[in-house]
């Protein structure tokens, strides 16, 4: 990273925050508080809400004291320009959908060594989605997702745009660079989620995510 990004970390395990807080530092990610609860997380946006982070990296669940999804729903809601990368040791089936749907930008297992979580503080401030690799993996992906199959699917265009979007790139830049409406791309992207069986912006991203380097060919 080039500048300085700030974050929060929150979570009930100290020995988690003791290991990521100087390996982000180390990558440029300053940490300008810590929580060792969602209540405490909550109360540290709350002080710094003049000076928000721009990341919040959170554990999922905490005892009981609030549920892991309402806590995801209730940030999005209240801080929707800050980016949420959840922590977490729990992964069922399921769960990682849910967590996107709600407004959650990012998942890493917390099997997954530390330097997943810094690719996920960067991915995200691109406002692209992240799963770590090996929560992907476990993902089962729609019917007939064949990555062949897709491209045949598609017309050059709606190929092109699927890539932008999974580099990270918004409606509006996309529609600068190809010289179009918002509009009209907004109808190449849903006319190629209709034609992958992608029902829902959610199933795009895990579906860009999945694909990746067949979309963004190297």
């Amino acid at each position: 990273m080039s500048t300085r990004t700030t974050a929060m970390i929150a979570d009930d395990h100290p020995v988690v925050v003791a290991g990521l807080a100087p390996y982000l530092a180390r990558q440029g990610i300053d940490v300008i508080a810590i929580a060792d609860s969602a209540h405490g997380l909550l109360a540290e946006l709350k002080k710094h809400a003049q000076r928000l982070p721009e990341i919040v990296i959170t554990g999922y669940g905490y005892g009981g004291e609030i549920d892991g999804l309402r806590l995801i729903e209730r940030l999005h809601r209240l801080y929707p320009e800050v980016k949420i990368v959840v922590f977490s040791g729990m992964r069922p089936n399921g769960l990682v959908r849910q967590l996107l749907a709600k407004g959650a930008d990012a998942f890493v297992a917390k099997s997954m060594a530390l330097q997943f979580v810094a690719d996920a503080c960067q991915t995200v401030l691109s406002d692209a989605k992240y799963i770590d690799p090996d929560t992907e993996g476990l993902l089962i992906a729609p019917p007939d997702h064949c990555e062949d199959k897709c491209d045949d699917r598609l017309s050059p265009r709606e190929r092109e745009v699927l890539r932008l979007l999974a580099q990270g790139c918004p409606l509006q830049e996309i529609a600068r660079k190809f010289q179009r409406s918002v509009k009209t791309i907004s109808v190449q992207k849903c006319s190629a989620m209709s034609k992958l069986g992608l029902r829902n912006e959610i199933e795009l991203a895990l579906y860009l995510v999945k694909h990746r380097h067949a979309v963004i060919p190297s």
